[in-house]
Parts: C-alpha cells; sequence; structure tokens
C-alpha cells in the first residue's frame, strides 16, 4: 500500500505564513534583534496573527537559514519499562546508601535488596559496607531460599551487578540477567521506588549513644526487616492481594517458558549490530596510539561509545590524528571522546537542518505547491476529454471496451456536472463540441448526446 505524503498540507502552514515569518526574521536581523524564540513567536502572534508553535517557527527559521540548529539528545537513549505477568519472574536488584548518625558521628552502609517486579514483594536484602558482587550473589541466594529460582534478574550497569563473578553465578543458576541501562534509573524503577518508600519510612535515624558500630549494623538490620515485614502485608494500590501471598501464586511452567523467551528477545533487542565494530574501533585508537588507561576507564569508555554512530567515530579518528600530529600532548582518550562528542553533535544538527529544510524552506515549497497545481490540472476533467471518450466508445470495435468506455463516460458527465451551476449550458457545450468532430457520422453523434442526456438527468 503506498501512502501518499500529505506533508505540510494538513498542518494549516501556508506559504504566505513561511514567507511572512521569513520577512519579519530578516527584518530582525536588519536592526540587530536577537532571534529568540519565545519573543519571536510572541510578536508574530501579535502582530501578525501566526499562531503557530516555537518549535514549529524554529523549523521555519532553520530552513531556511535565519536561525541556528540546536538539538540535545541525551545517551545512551531511553530503555523501555519491562513489562512482568509473572510473580517470582524478574526480580529488581539494587543498592543504596543507608546513613545512621551516632553520637553525631555518621556511619554509611549499603543495603542491597530485591524486590519482585511482579507482585512487589521485597524478598531480600542484606547489610554490607560496599555495593560488590558478593553483596548482590548474598541477595540473590537469600531469595531463592525463600522463594525459589527466578527467571531473570534486571540490574543496572554498576561494577557489582555486571562483575564476571556476578555473571557466572548467573549462568550456573541459569537466570537471565535483563539491563536497565546505565544513567537510566526509570529502567528499574521497581527498587528505586522501594528505597524511595524505604526512606521516607524510616527517616533519619540518629542514636545518642557511645554503641560500637556493629551496634549500628544492627539496629538497621533490624529496622529494615520491620519495614518488609509490614511492607509485604500491605496491597498495592488497585489490588486485593497482599505482595507476599502473590509472589506464592502458582504459575504453569508454559507460562514462565512464554515469559523467559520474552525476556531473551528483549535482550537480543538492545543489542547493537555495530558494538562489535565500535569496541574494535575504540582498541584500535587504544593500541596504536599507546594510550595509557585503566580498567575502570577502559569499561566507561566502551560503555560511552555504543552510544555513538560509526560515521562520528570515523570522523573523530580523522580529526584526533590531526590533532595529535599539531601537539603530542592531546594524544588521551579524553580528548578523542571530546571530539567524538563534538563530531556526533554535529551530525545530529546537520540531520535535523536536513529536515526543516525539507519541510519548511520557502523554496521548496513554492515548488511543492506548483508540482500539486499542475497535477491538479492535468487530473481535472474538461470537455474535450469527454467528446474525445464518446469518440472512443463509438468507434471501439469490441463490446467489452466498449462498454469500459462508456462507464468512464458516465463518471466524466458527472464530474463536469458538479462544476457547473446550470446544465443547460453544459450541454450546449457538449453538443457544440461534438458537432465539430468529422470522424463521426450524423448517427453516431445523435448516440453520443443521447448518452450524454441519458447521464445528466
Amino acid at each position: 500500500m503506498i501512502i501518499p505524503d500529505r506533508r505540510g498540507k494538513n498542518n494549516g502552514i501556508t506559504t504566505e505564513m513561511v514567507k511572512t515569518i521569513i520577512d519579519v526574521a530578516k527584518e530582525w536581523k536588519t536592526q540587530k534583534r536577537r532571534l529568540r524564540e519565545r519573543s519571536f513567536t510572541d510578536h508574530i502572534r501579535k502582530e501578525h496573527n501566526i499562531d503557530l508553535s516555537r518549535k514549529t517557527v524554529s523549523d521555519i527559521l532553520i530552513a531556511n537559514d535565519l536561525h541556528r540548529v540546536s538539538t540535545r539528545r541525551r545517551r545512551p537513549r531511553f530503555y523501555q519499562s519491562i513489562r512482568q505477568t509473572v510473580p517470582n519472574g524478574l526480580i529488581s536488584i539494587d543498592g543504596s546508601e543507608i546513613t545512621l548518625i551516632i553520637d553525631h558521628v555518621p556511619y554509611t552502609f549499603n543495603l542491597e535488596m530485591a524486590v519482585d517486579v511482579r507482585s512487589y514483594c521485597h524478598s531480600a536484602f542484606h547489610v554490607g559496607n560496599t555495593e560488590t558482587s558478593k553483596e548482590v550473589i548474598r541477595v540473590i541466594e537469600e531469595h531463592i531460599v525463600n522463594h525459589g529460582l527466578p527467571l531473570g534478574i534486571l540490574a543496572d550497569h554498576r561494577s557489582g551487578n555486571l562483575s564476571s563473578e556476578t555473571l557466572s553465578y548467573l549462568n550456573g543458576k541459569g537466570i537471565d540477567l535483563v539491563p536497565a541501562g546505565p544513567g537510566n534509573p526509570k529502567g528499574n524503577g521497581t527498587i528505586e521506588g522501594a528505597f524511595s518508600e524505604l526512606k521516607e519510612t524510616i527517616g533519619n535515624i540518629r542514636l545518642d549513644t557511645s554503641s560500637p558500630r556493629a551496634l549500628a549494623k544492627s539496629i538497621l538490620k533490624i529496622i529494615v526487616s520491620l519495614y518488609i515485614r509490614m511492607r509485604n502485608k500491605i496491597p498495592r494500590t488497585g489490588e486485593k492481594a497482599t505482595p507476599i501471598e502473590t509472589i506464592k501464586l502458582t504459575v504453569s511452567e508454559e507460562e514462565r517458558k512464554k515469559l523467559r523467551e520474552h525476556y531473551q528477545k528483549r535482550i537480543k533487542k538492545t543489542d547493537d549490530p555495530d558494538m562489535n565494530s565500535k569496541l574494535d574501533r575504540l582498541d584500535w585508537i587504544i593500541r596504536n596510539h599507546n594510550l595509557e588507561i585503566d580498567e575502570p576507564s577502559y569499561k566507561r569508555a566502551q560503555k560511552c561509545i555504543a552510544a555513538y554512530e560509526l560515521a562520528a567515530i570515523a570522523g573523530s579518528e580523522e580529526a584526533f590524528l590531526v590533532a595529535i600530529r599539531r601537539d603530542n600532548g592531546r594524544c588521551t582518550l579524553p580528548y578523542f571522546f571530546g571530539i567524538l562528542r563534538n563530531k556526533q553533535q554535529e551530525m545530529d544538527d546537520d540531520a535535523y537542518r536536513e529536515y526543516c529544510i525539507k519541510r519548511y524552506d520557502y523554496n521548496s515549497i513554492l515548488e511543492r505547491n506548483r508540482k500539486r497545481k499542475e497535477t491538479e490540472a492535468q487530473s481535472t476533467t474538461t470537455v474535450g476529454d469527454l467528446v474525445s471518450m464518446l469518440q472512443s466508445a463509438l468507434s471501439a470495435q469490441y463490446e467489452y471496451i466498449r462498454e469500459i468506455c462508456i462507464r468512464q463516460v458516465e463518471r466524466m458527465v458527472k464530474t463536469l456536472k458538479n462544476n457547473y451551476r446550470y446544465t443547460g449550458i453544459l450541454k450546449k457545450k457538449i453538443a457544440d463540441a461534438i458537432g465539430k468532430i468529422n470522424e463521426l457520422s450524423l448517427s453516431q453523434k445523435k448516440e453520443a448526446m443521447k448518452l450524454v442526456e441519458q447521464f445528466l438527468t
């Protein structure tokens, strides 16, 4: 099915509106006034009665080289939310810092906690000093002891969640790791919401005592245990069953299998087909230029380079080579990523500028209007076209061709009838045109007029 391009035809933006905006913007430039989107849009709305959004006005100015392109694209991209229908299918895990103040001395701990996405059941937790792979594995083991094996673990891109020790443990248990995306708290919103409710419930903990750190840790364990027990007994909004009841619901193995396939498809969907090429380019830059880099910085570089396009990476490599030839002190990985960020921004701006030109460039709009008028003129039925079709119908040798032509004559007569206020004038024009045809006999001309009169009534 071919969908016609109706761009610019249904949104009420006319050629005159674009011309007015261009003229007013040029006048502002002559007066050395700065084109600010809000003030300029308000001006044309009040003074010229053009009611358009700031974005549309900005696109028109960009398309006609009167405004600078400034795109803002967050990288990495936003991740879709996780769909969850089976209890104890997907478990959200994360850590958060909890601080206790004892005798005006703050003690900070890492609270690692697991929450079932479907039931919102707080299934396990562990209090430690820092967020490490051991803490993550301890929480998963506690969840397995209490509720059995889950299908997948939803976690962010922190080192404790993606370490080789954690990944090997999950593979050994047959648990899929579903990534939530770096720098994207909404992708792991279940556990983030759980920590928010926890901290809101317990508030600030201050103890005036000379107890040691172990006492602070034990108190925190008691408080968290109390919160989890109470929270699991309260149903969520819109649900009748409590989280502890929901997570214990029995689900068929077929449903769990379908959900596991869904998670695996989602994991494959998030894979970048060009990821290997991007990582190879990064390794080549580091190896070819002998860049000094530690392991955490290297992992961060791998995550960052995945968010850029291959064309931007290739262009950045050329600019990087030119830069280090001029000054060898620029031969560092941060300098390369600075070039890459600027190059990607230029590509985004160019792509948006091209989009604006295709849609709102004044000359392009005039050209589209001209082509549309030509098309409409070609598709308009005239009396001459009708007479030519009548001649073809009367001179056809085969009956089926004659029937096709007569049906076309009927449609053309009805179209012409809608364009005339009085059918008598149309009838006279058709009769005069038929009378001028020398190739038809008198009987054929009479038959043609009978057909016209039949379709005019």
